[in-house]
């Protein structure tokens, strides 16, 4: 099951906790198709439908001594139709899942 509930909207925010190399690492595991035409961006293409990650670094989360990087990381669709959209995310979700969730 997607972690997105209603329609999925050609850009979809969310907040990671990863690095960028480990986000990049587990969305190739996803879909090894990826390029990276510059850093901090991501492209991806099925069928019709494209998809660019745009990662920004935000400052990491401090709990007592335990320290969690963060990135924003935009979904942005081009093409496709929003059932096209909400089954990539679906795949994706399922591949990049961790823990206990």
């Amino acid at each position: 099951m997607a972690f997105i509930n209603g329609p999925v909207p050609e850009v979809v925010e969310r907040l990671v906790t990863a690095t960028p190399a480990a986000f990049e690492r587990d969305l190739r595991a996803a879909w090894p198709e990826v390029s990276r035409p510059v850093p901090g961006r991501l492209h991806l293409v099925n069928g019709e439908v494209r998809l660019t990650l745009v990662l920004v670094i935000l400052p990491v989360r401090k709990l007592g001594l335990f320290e969690l990087p963060q990135l924003q990381v935009s979904y942005c669709f081009e093409g496709g139709d929003e059932p096209a959209r909400r089954n990539w995310l679906a795949t994706l979700d399922r591949a990049m899942q961790k823990g206990g969730g």
